[in-house]
């Protein structure tokens, strides 16, 4: 029997990036990928392209591609073998190939679906879901909250569907943070900083931080907000900042910042993690999630953390003795980070007043800047929170499960 991996591609995503970890950690003899987009080097035999397709084809396009995309992988997989896909395009792809040949199709989902599809793409992902994932022949999901969904709104069964975190290299990540700044960023960081990190879309909730950061900075005029990520609401999230009269730092305008700027914007960077461990605070404001890889890396750099106790993770981190979905309405100071109520995702124009949960983060955030005590805390339990998710643990899992398709490793 034999092991073969499967994604959309390995560009700039965090089911990418742990993708192209486990790579290096689970014995298999081939990497697919949908797309021809890598980013994350993955450790593999070889690597196979199911289509020309990039980031940069439509969406729409690529999920009606799913049954060519399945009679390529069928043509490349035989009755014996496994297959694990990672993200939705991939595993319905994988359990249609699957369909009928014998062959063992395992999935992980990453995301809650029933909150991330909507519009087009809802009307088609949805009830392929629904229809095909059942189909599979295990389900791994990365936290109590994706499972949950799954078995509520898209039918499967619970014994079917597993829970593995997701693996963080804690060593790797502790040696990147430590390294230096360039002399433009470090200007930066001799500020207090506030900083987050992930794909620039609706969903992350990058609206209310700019608003919210708004309001911290009444009172402290030398605070900065550092956004890493890219993403389609970028154009946006620029208009709104200049509307509240912040002044941007715009990585694709100028080449290098400056201390004097308000809000930063430095894209996709290769090493985030030697700019969120000079940080004061990572914020996360997220609406919903699967679990958040940026959160469990934020805690491996000795950061404290401010998140959302969003559908989808940050509880499970932050809180892990709590009831994985039982939410906060106030300010709850967990063992290894403060989560806050959940915000509203609307899209208020600048002009518009703070909504009160608003003001409730922005009040958190400065009672948290002006408690060193309670920073140097959450700085230490973090760390000690992260070597929990250490991938050497995960991937343990990873190959026990395996191990019930495809033999032991």
């Amino acid at each position: 029997m034999a092991l073969k991996l499967l994604i959309n591609s390995l560009f700039k995503g965090g089911a990418e990036k742990q993708a192209a970890a486990l790579s290096r950690r689970l014995t298999h003899d081939a990497f697919i990928l949908l797309e021809r987009e890598i980013n994350f080097n993955p450790k593999s035999p070889r690597i196979e392209f199911l289509s020309d397709h990039t980031a940069r084809t439509s969406a729409v396009l690529k999920t009606l591609s799913i049954p060519v995309y399945a009679k390529r992988l069928a043509g490349l997989t035989a009755k014996n073998d496994v297959v694990l896909s990672f993200m939705e395009r991939a595993n319905l792809v994988n359990i249609l190939a699957a369909s009928g040949t014998g062959r063992r199709a395992v999935i992980s989902e990453r995301i809650c679906p029933s909150l991330e599809f909507s519009g087009l793409r809802g009307l088609l992902m949805k009830p392929l879901i629904k229809r095909l994932y059942p189909l599979a022949d295990l389900v791994i999901a990365n936290s109590k909250g994706v499972k949950k969904d799954l078995e509520i709104n898209f039918g499967l069964r619970p014994e079917k569907v597993k829970v593995i975190y997701n693996g963080c290299e804690t060593q790797s990540i502790t040696k990147l943070a430590a390294e230096p700044l360039d002399y433009a960023w470090a200007e930066v960081f001799k500020n207090p900083v506030l900083i987050t990190s992930g794909r620039l879309a609706a969903a992350k909730g990058h609206r209310h931080l700019l608003r919210i950061f708004s309001l911290v900075k009444k009172n402290r005029p030398g605070l900065k907000l550092v956004i890493l990520g890219e993403g389609g609401l970028k154009t946006d999230l620029l208009k709104l900042a200049e509307d509240l009269t912040l002044n941007i730092f715009d990585a694709e305008k100028h080449p290098l910042p400056t201390g004097q700027r308000d809000v930063y914007f430095p894209g996709f960077v290769t090493n985030p993690y030697k700019f969120i461990a000079r940080a004061a605070i990572f914020i996360f404001p997220s609406l919903w999630e699967g679990l958040p890889n940026a959160l469990i890396e934020t805690l491996a750099c000795g950061t404290p953390v401010i998140s959302a106790d969003c559908p989808g993770g940050p509880r499970e981190i932050l809180a892990p003795d709590t009831a994985f979905d039982s939410g906060t309405t106030t300010p709850e100071y967990a063992p290894y980070g403060l989560l806050m109520p959940l915000l509203s995702g609307l899209k208020n124009p600048a002009s518009a007043p703070p909504e009160a949960m608003e003001e409730i983060w922005a009040a958190a955030i400065s009672t948290m800047l002006e408690n060193p005590a309670t920073l140097e805390k959450y700085a230490g339990t973090g760390l000690k929170r992260a070597e929990d998710f250490e991938l050497s643990k995960t991937a343990g899992l990873w190959r026990e499960l395996l191990d019930a398709q495809t033999g032991p490793d």
